[in-house]
């Protein structure tokens, strides 16, 4: 018997395993769509280090990232943003930031094709293996995600200490300071909600006949079925009247142990415009192409140089990814291995000036299938990123290249 019941329980388990809760491998950029990603803003130049910390060493995110003059019309325009690390939950406690080399306690205000270089501090808070990510969380649109990497933090031995000196010249230690009358205040609020909620389900018929109760009209208290009573209102009263009580005894203590109390400071500036007022090029798409046989985008275009000097095309960023024309230390320098490719540029070669020349663009990688870069099923099949430009003097240029895409296999995901 127990032989025949092997198949029985085989099959069991493997109904089961797919249902089975797995670790999150990174934030959940993937499930955005396309648009979301490639029409909005650019990532490019990241850096994430040191990988390997123990609690209380620091950790820093820099980089820069571009507005988009794509930006889709469907979005609310770009005004206000807050450019922060993403980590899963607060594993790390952001110390120090800067945009453009300012110093941002909070957001700022932003524009279509304005361009942030952004410098991230953050101390190691809790031991684990942390995704990293820097993103800019726009006002009416939402978080937006560039490339990240993992991040060791072993343990120190010491408990987590975050310093911090008051205006009155104190020194506390954020990660403790008050968390004892917090913890014991939270917890008489939950002691009186929940003697109200054991009160209503557990004696009472409110819960336990819900086909009588849920015939009743809204305030119909059916004192002849013994639903509410007389005794249950002087109950809630003294309820209410504790909760009360317990807010004015909260409002005094915090008058009289903090007299002399600051309102929350705001303060949002519109960081130095680090983008350039002419440009070494134009560019203009004359059509591009996925082929997901072997996940390579082509992208033709036309590139008109503008400048006194020979440029040449050195990359292409899109979203959260970067794909450069050079060698590998050039794309070691670009960002995270995940998130970084190699660029073909066919004719490849500097551009001399005020030459018109036609390129194609190739690049071939996994990420974007894995990032959902690629809009395959959407009713716009548009893509925008950020080609630079270098010239024989080293200055870098950004130029903003909208193409439209033709996937070339069309390979539906539900298919083997």
């Amino acid at each position: 018997m127990k032989r025949e019941r092997l198949p029985v329980l085989a099959v069991a388990v493997m109904l089961l395993l797919p249902m089975m809760p797995r670790a999150a491998a990174a934030h959940g950029e993937a499930a955005d769509e396309p648009f979301l990603k490639d029409l909005t803003v650019a990532f490019y130049d990241v850096n994430i280090g040191p990988t390997s910390v123990t609690v209380g060493q620091p950790v820093t995110i820099t980089g820069k990232l571009t507005i988009l003059d794509t930006w889709p019309y469907t979005l609310d325009p770009p005004q206000t943003a807050y450019i922060t690390p993403v980590v899963p939950g607060p594993v790390f406690a952001l110390t120090d930031r800067t945009i453009n080399g300012e110093p941002a306690f909070g957001s700022v205000e932003v524009e279509k094709g304005g361009t942030y270089a952004f410098k991230m501090v953050m101390l190691a808070r809790d031991p684990g293996h942390w995704h990293v990510h820097p993103g800019i969380a726009i006002q009416g649109t939402g978080t937006l995600i560039g490339p990240g990497l993992w991040v060791d933090v072993a343990p120190s031995g010491q408990p987590f200490v975050l310093p911090v000196t008051l205006l009155d010249g104190r020194k506390v230690n954020l990660e403790t300071l008050g968390g004892n009358f917090v913890w014991w205040w939270s917890f008489i609020g939950f002691l009186i909600g929940l003697v109200w909620m054991i009160y209503w389900t557990v004696p009472k018929r409110t819960v336990t006949r819900l086909a009588v109760t849920s015939q009743l009209p809204v305030n119909d208290d059916a004192p002849d079925i013994g639903l509410i009573t007389p005794r249950d209102h002087f109950w809630m009263d003294v309820l209410a009247g504790l909760t009360i009580l317990l807010l004015v005894i909260g409002w005094v203590g915090m008058a009289r142990k903090y007299p002399v109390r600051l309102p929350q400071q705001t303060d949002r500036f519109e960081p130095t415009s680090l983008t350039p007022s002419t440009h070494m090029a134009t560019v203009r798409s004359s059509g591009a192409t996925f082929d997901q046989s072997n996940d390579t985008l082509t992208i033709n275009a036309r590139i008109h140089n503008t400048s006194a000097s020979p440029i040449t095309l050195k990359s292409y960023v899109m979203a959260m990814t970067s794909f450069v024309d050079g060698p590998e230390e050039e794309l070691a320098k670009a960002g995270p291995a995940d998130y970084v490719g190699k660029l073909s540029v066919t004719p490849d070669g500097a551009i001399a000036p005020g030459e018109t020349r036609d390129v194609t663009l190739k690049m071939t990688s996994e990420v974007f299938e894995q990032e959902r870069l690629i809009p395959l099923h959407d009713p716009q099949q548009l893509i925008a990123g950020l080609l630079r430009f270098t010239d024989d003097q080293g200055h870098q240029d950004i130029v903003t290249l909208k193409s439209v895409l033709v996937p070339t296999e069309f390979r539906p995901q539900y298919l083997p």
